[in-house]
């Protein structure tokens, strides 16, 4: 009996590169297999091209291409629910732009199965170390169905999400991904939501690997990410751990210590706000009905 082949829809998003400089979509134009439906975007800082020879090549490659320009950088947690909530398939899959696809990975994506999400392991090309995924914070090493209870988390790039953890997340009124975050935080809101429904009736396993580019296996951090990092760890604070309020006066206590001050006003800003700054206006939006449920 033939396996019926299953549609696959890919979202890739790309910053601050064109068609050709990124390492996914040059993956993809060598794919053997055709996705069914493949969006990418652009999340700036510059418009891109749909005439672009590159793009043009792609759209012939793959079965339905489209992409969008969205250079007012539109938080990652947006892109994706808006992605999966668009698109009727039985499978999901998220890329960064800077992943090569091997392909085990391909070969796997399109013989996918039963299985509900698949978690890639994820090596680092800096130090070529696993770090993802990981089983209440140990990671899994080995391959196959992921069994054990626990808090289960990894990244966002290389997931593939099933129609039916989308059809269960929509059943309780749950976005995939928590549009309050809009760049670290994502992916674990993903998986924190996951853990506190359940993964009763989910085959998720690990079967796969991705080389991937960690900011926390590189030795200096820009100051943009640790921004980003705390707006992600005040958020998390906020609507995810217990003890917020002290939890919180222990962090500005030590921002105190250390004499940032600037840092003080970005956890107080975002603590009350209970959003990252880029995602006010759509959680406007959420409150009066429109779109994004919490």
């Amino acid at each position: 009996m033939d396996t019926i082949m299953k549609t696959i829809a890919m979202v890739v998003i790309l910053y601050g590169k064109r068609f050709e400089e990124s390492k996914t979509l040059q993956s993809l134009i060598k794919f053997s297999h055709q996705l069914d439906q493949l969006l990418i975007v652009n999340n700036g800082p510059e418009s891109l091209d749909g005439h672009d020879p590159f793009f043009i090549a792609l759209s012939k490659k793959h079965k339905h291409v489209e992409f969008e320009n969205q250079i007012q950088n539109k938080p990652l947690s947006w892109i994706y629910n808006d992605f999966i909530n668009a698109i009727d398939a039985d499978y999901y899959v998220l890329f960064d732009d800077d992943t090569e696809i091997n392909s085990s990975y391909e070969k796997f994506l399109f013989q996918m199965n039963n299985i509900d999400l698949e978690l890639p392991k994820i090596m680092s090309i800096i130090d070529k170390k696993q770090y993802y995924p990981k089983l209440n914070e140990q990671i899994i090493s080995e391959n196959g169905v992921i069994e054990s209870r626990g808090e289960l988390f990894s990244i966002g790039s290389g997931l593939i999400i099933s129609n039916k953890i989308k059809n269960t997340f929509k059943k309780y009124n749950l976005e995939l991904f928590d549009p309050k975050f809009a760049l670290y935080g994502v992916d674990f809101s993903f998986f924190r939501r996951l853990n506190k429904l359940g993964r009763d009736g989910f085959l998720i396993s690990t079967q796969t690997f991705l080389n991937h580019s960690l900011s926390g296996a590189e030795g200096v951090i820009a100051k943009w990410r640790k921004k980003e990092r705390l707006y992600d760890e005040v958020l998390t604070v906020k609507h995810y751990s217990e003890l917020r309020l002290l939890r919180i006066g222990k962090r500005i206590l030590r921002e105190i210590l250390y004499l940032r001050f600037s840092n003080i006003l970005i956890i107080l800003n975002t603590f009350f706000s209970g959003v990252h700054p880029r995602c006010c206006n759509q959680i406007n939006k959420t409150q009066n009905g429109e779109n994004h449920a919490n």
